[in-house]
Order: C-alpha cells, then structure tokens, then sequence
C-alpha cells in the first residue's frame, strides 16, 4: 500500500509541466500543475512559470488560467482535486 502511494505522489508530481511553441512571428507558453487537498505538484504559480517562458522580443495577446480561488464552488472542487492551468500567447516583435 505504502509502495502504490509514494507511485501515485510521484505520477502527480511529473504530471505538471511547461513549456512554449515558438515560430518567427508567434508563440505559445503553457505551464500545468495538478491539485491535490491543496497541495500543488509541481509547487508553485502555473501564471508564473507560463510568463517566465516568454520571450523578451514578444507582446502578450491573450493569458487565460483555470479558476483557483477559494471563493468559488469550482474553485473549491478545482483545488480538492483538478489541475491550474494557465496560457500565454501572443506576437513576436522584429
């Protein structure tokens, strides 16, 4: 039983990543982490690491994110068990 946990913690724990697709004129950032009781795998703001991805040259267009507050019924659900997800996109300047 104690084996098939620490599996699952570790399943949840790579599960969240980041990460960008980039072309000449566009990109894309992303950066996911799966909730738990509250707890956050990987730890952290997903809005964070998405901006941190993006380029120096670029205009951010759209950021959208999942709803995480706790003043909401999805919020709530979302924090018990879900996943943050946040997403970046915009233009890249020449």
């Amino acid at each position: 039983m104690k084996k098939l946990l620490l599996l699952s913690l570790i399943a949840f724990g790579l599960s969240g990543c980041s990460g960008i697709h980039q072309t000449d004129k566009a990109f894309d950032a992303h950066a996911e982490s799966v909730n738990v009781l509250f707890l956050q795998f990987p730890g952290g703001d997903t809005q964070e690491r998405a901006m941190d991805l993006v380029p120096s040259n670029a205009e951010i267009v759209t950021v959208k994110s999942t709803v995480s507050d706790t003043s909401s019924f999805l919020g709530v659900l979302n924090r018990i068990i879900g996943m943050d997800q946040t997403k970046v996109a915009g233009v890249i300047k020449k």
